[in-house]
């Protein structure tokens, strides 16, 4: 099988049952998204036993959105800062070999 071959897969968070057509080579990603979202799932089902199943769900989904917001936060800042120091560094050497 290549690994750019899609399988069927389903994952279950909170009950719900959710067929995926994905990459092979992808398999372990989305099994490990289905448990990170399944075990923050049942860790608020205990701490909010009251709350409805769809209200619950939607906080595990907006908690994911918000992390993966964070993340993107981090890596444009993180991306603007290997920038600039490119440009020091080509600054630098540019002067360096000026003066040569």
């Amino acid at each position: 099988m290549n690994d750019s071959d899609k399988v069927k897969m389903t994952i279950n968070i909170g009950g719900e049952h959710i067929q995926l057509s994905v990459d092979f080579n992808r398999q372990d990603a989305v099994r490990d998204a289905e448990s990170a979202a399944a075990k923050l799932y049942d860790t608020w089902r205990l701490k909010w036993p009251k709350t409805p199943d769809k209200e619950l769900l939607a906080r595990v989904a907006y908690q994911f959105a918000y992390y993966y917001l964070e993340l993107m936060a981090r890596y444009e800042a993180a991306s603007r800062m290997a920038e600039d120091t490119d440009k020091r560094l080509s600054d630098l050497l540019h002067d360096d070999t000026a003066s040569l």
